[in-house]
């Protein structure tokens, strides 16, 4: 065993000089996803937004289904991955006004201007309002919470959760930053990167989800969702710890192809034993009811499966993804204002396309293609180009005096 002030080096240097093309990659692919996933829901009964296509389709149902076991917390692994990168050049101080900056403004902006429009076709679709857009703008705000009113934060909940991890995580980054911290955090990586330590992290997680999941079965309103707020600040604060050591993402490639086997067969059993057609989401319940044993294992085998696609997708990003590109870094600007804009754009298309008397799979494949089409579009002839649009929408501001628009890299609250 090596000296412990060597594994520190090791251990540190990762957040400290280098980028990582993988995280990068996978941070990409993470959030391009939720196009995939928001735009089913058109095709799945009882869903959020509430334009619903006339007939279902099973095929996307179980495709959301798997998505959701682990997609959010993936951006919030991702998200505590960003703050490990972030904290290299910043005290409290600047930290904490970075994050109130880059997620605070655009929660504003986005309730103000961006949801909206959204809750105004909802509701002309479902035929809850019959007017113009000027008419339903001040119901927006009186007629009580949504879906049954109108006042709605939408996906930006995302941003509301991401900034009260920043504070509550606050102490935890800090003792990580100093050398004590450093010096834990070596000694832990020395021995979480032997066998299979690394899926220990399952326990915590385990032990969270059967103390809390049956009272709080999870609605994103910072008041009934303690379950899933609690098991997203651990899978936060996972993702900061992992991109502050080398050996632990190294670990993650040598456990990668386990990992995968390990995530599929979880996923398999939860398909098997848990998963409900008629309600579209896994469930212990049978008729309303469920055992104490059942309940402990469909909370242990939930968390098992969310845990093993982590650690699949990072092992793959980490062997396949690391060759940095121009591609990847104007892509990597574009995934925050492609968040704040994804959802108002796939509920315009679905307004227009979904009462189309066309085939489920062409409507899916117009609704995400277009989406692609207008949000980078949007993204490359507007928000990059218009000086005091970028910071509602999470990029810094263009430098004065330099007019060329180059490849922003997100240092918001996504950012690694």
């Amino acid at each position: 065993m090596g000296h412990p002030a060597c594994a520190v080096n090791n251990t540190s240097d990762l957040a400290i000089n280098k980028r990582r093309a993988d995280l990068d990659w996978m941070r990409v692919i993470a959030f391009w996803l939720l196009i995939y996933y928001h735009a089913a829901i058109a095709f799945m009964p009882g869903g959020i937004p509430m334009i619903q296509n006339a007939d279902s389709s099973p095929v996307l149902q179980v495709m959301a289904g798997f998505l959701h076991e682990f997609r959010l917390a993936l951006l919030f692994l991702i998200s505590g991955v960003g703050v490990s990168f972030a904290l290299r050049h910043r005290n409290k101080a600047l930290f904490m006004r970075d994050r109130a900056v880059r997620l605070l403004v655009p929660l504003v902006f986005g309730v103000l201007v961006i949801v909206p429009p959204m809750i105004f076709l909802e509701k002309q679709f479902i035929g809850a309002f019959s007017g113009s857009f000027a008419e339903f703008y001040p119901k927006f705000f009186s007629e009580g919470i949504y879906p049954r009113g109108n006042l709605s934060w939408h996906h930006y909940w995302f941003i509301v959760y991401l900034y009260l991890f920043c504070l509550l995580g606050w102490p935890i980054f800090a003792y990580f930053k100093r050398a004590v911290g450093r010096r834990q955090l070596a000694r832990w990586s020395q021995r979480l990167s032997r066998g299979g330590c690394l899926y220990l992290a399952i326990v915590p997680l385990a032990v969270v989800e059967m103390l809390l999941r049956a009272w709080f079965p999870g609605f994103p309103d910072l008041i009934h969702d303690w379950a899933n707020f609690s098991h997203w600040f651990l899978i936060f604060t996972a993702g900061f710890l992992l991109a502050s050591s080398r050996p632990l993402l190294n670990r993650t490639q040598q456990l990668r192809g386990l990992s995968l086997a390990l995530a599929m067969i979880a996923t398999a059993a939860m398909f098997a034993q848990f998963w409900r057609p008629g309600e579209g989401h896994f469930s212990p319940l049978v008729n309303g009811e469920t055992d104490i044993a059942t309940y402990a294992w469909f909370c242990v085998l939930r968390v098992s499966n969310v845990w093993f696609w982590l650690l699949a997708c990072l092992g793959f990003a980490g062997r396949y993804l690391q060759r940095p590109s121009r591609l990847l870094t104007y892509l990597n600007g574009a995934v925050y204002p492609l968040f704040c804009l994804h959802l108002t754009i796939i509920v315009a298309l679905g307004y227009v396309i979904v009462p189309l008397d066309w085939s489920i799979l062409t409507k899916y494949l117009a609704i995400t293609t277009g989406t692609i089409v207008v949000s980078l579009g949007s993204y490359e002839l507007l928000v990059r180009r218009i000086a005091w649009v970028r910071p509602l929408v999470g990029l810094k501001p263009l430098h004065a005096g330099k007019s060329k628009i180059r490849s922003d890299v997100i240092r918001g609250g996504f950012d690694a």
